[in-house]
């Protein structure tokens, strides 16, 4: 295709697009003058007709907000032929609305590009497609020398700590693949994704490389010097890999315990190791939770808040989130340690975040105890004092308490379980530590808090 050509939008309630529902008002921040809102069962899709000057590549931007539970899957249908199984991650709200974005080939003419969900729940609410014609992208690089020939595919790159910008070429010319995309200790970084024969879609992300890769104090084992990357799912295919150093991201340390940090051995899971799949390229996550650690304990151990400090810069958001382990610690030295890693951190230009413990999974009844509630054996209401800190000081505090025990206490005593290790599933059981199931919930409620304070990483949340 020629030079390119400047976006277009085609509205979702503008003709001669077709919504499978009804075009509504009721939430705010849409484009135009509605959005699709789909009925709720597979196959009641969002379709546009698009008009491309000749055959050439075509980028298109999706405008949608999902403000559900669960993220709804969906096929992209390209003039008939199905390019892309993809799904719609939640927004956090229905009012909150962003794009997701594919490269697709068109045909010269009128072309029809449909949404077409593949579970009951429907499509999210779909506002517009925007598309850019222009010149074909470039060829995906090829074959990475670092890269095994395997399924799994496993990549081992000599590089020092730090920051880089990893860009993947996934899905291959000649055959269908369904690949997922993961890095260092566990970190998901990608949901396994479906591509057809001839689909290849771009995808790059900014990767934070430590030594111990997991848990700073090496808990469960130390991983490999370097960046791992690992393409499973059903079928991986890629078909180019690179890595550069990264160009000053934004970048968000996480100072926490066992719930939160990257664990080398499945099946524990924390929240933090899911968190790296809502942040785009730019902004990084840099996991420093550690097994055990109090609010004292990972202010006073040289290898968590003393080497974390030093990294920070400027403009950097640390999320602190303890409470698990303070199960003696007293109302004011709790505070205490709160203040001072704020004030360190503040001291660096860094921007603090504070977060309530999420819940453990003890009822009484159908509703969560007080100790599930992190009121400690001294009797102190611990996301209660992280809250009077954070009023004190103007700090924003994510209450991942409060909705962690809606979301648990709603799926009561049975159903509750899945969030957490299960004997008949994971071999152990725990009701603190989170399956990798429920550590992406508690990603996503994480995410949810970093929308309701407009945080800086925002921005960055895909």
């Amino acid at each position: 295709m020629a030079a390119a050509v400047a976006e277009t939008r085609y509205e979702a309630e503008t003709a001669p697009a077709t919504c499978d529902g009804t075009i509504d008002t009721n939430h705010s921040g849409y484009s135009g003058t509605g959005f699709c809102n789909g009925d709720r069962e597979i196959g009641a899709a969002a379709q546009f007709t698009v008009n491309a000057p000749e055959a050439g590549t075509a980028t298109i931007s999706i405008g949608y907000a999902n403000g559900s539970t669960t993220t709804r899957p969906a096929d992209l249908i390209v003039n008939g032929d199905t390019v892309l199984s993809t799904s719609f991650a939640r927004t956090s709200g229905w009012g909150n609305w962003t794009t997701t974005t594919s490269v697709v080939q068109l045909n010269s003419g009128d072309n029809t590009i449909r949404l077409n969900p593949t579970s009951t729940n429907g499509l999210p609410n779909i506002d517009y497609l925007d598309i850019e014609l222009g010149d074909t992208p470039p060829q995906p690089p090829g074959w990475p020398r670092e890269c095994a020939r395997s399924s799994p595919i496993v990549c081992h790159f000599d590089v020092a700590p730090g920051n880089y910008e990893v860009t993947a070429w996934i899905g291959d010319r000649d055959t269908a693949g369904n690949t997922s995309m993961s890095v260092e200790a566990r970190r998901r970084i990608l949901p396994a994704v479906s591509t057809a024969a001839g689909t290849i879609t771009k995808h790059t992300y900014t990767i934070n490389v430590r030594q111990p890769e997991g848990q700073p104090t090496g808990q469960g084992g130390t991983g490999d010097p370097g960046l791992d990357i690992t393409f499973a799912g059903s079928a991986p295919k890629l078909s180019g890999l690179t890595v550069q150093a990264a160009n000053d991201p934004l970048v968000v340390y996480l100072a926490g315990d066992s719930t939160t940090c990257d664990q080398m051995l499945a099946p524990w899971t924390g929240w933090g190791q899911l968190m790296p799949t809502h942040v785009s390229a730019g902004a990084v996550v840099a996991n420093y939770g550690d097994s055990g650690e109090s609010s004292g304990s990972f202010l006073r151990n040289s290898k968590l808040f003393p080497t974390m400090k030093p990294l920070i810069k400027r403009d950097d958001l640390i999320f602190i989130q303890f409470g698990h382990n303070d199960k003696s610690t007293s109302a004011s030295a709790y505070r205490s340690n709160l203040t001072s890693m704020i004030n360190q951190v503040r001291d660096r230009g860094g921007d603090p975040v504070l977060v309530t413990p999420p819940v453990r999974r003890h009822f009484n009844g159908d509703r969560l105890t007080p100790t599930a509630r992190h009121v400690n054996s001294r009797g102190v209401d611990l996301p209660a004092e992280m809250h009077r800190v954070g009023s004190q000081l103007n700090v924003p505090v994510i209450d991942l308490t409060a909705k962690s025990k809606e979301l648990v206490e709603s799926l009561g005593p049975n159903a509750s379980a899945r969030l957490y290790l299960r004997k008949e599933e994971d071999g152990y059981k725990d009701n603190t530590h989170f399956s990798e199931y429920g550590a992406g919930r508690m990603a996503d409620l994480v995410v949810e808090g970093v929308r309701e304070h407009n945080l800086s990483l925002v921005s960055y949340l895909r």
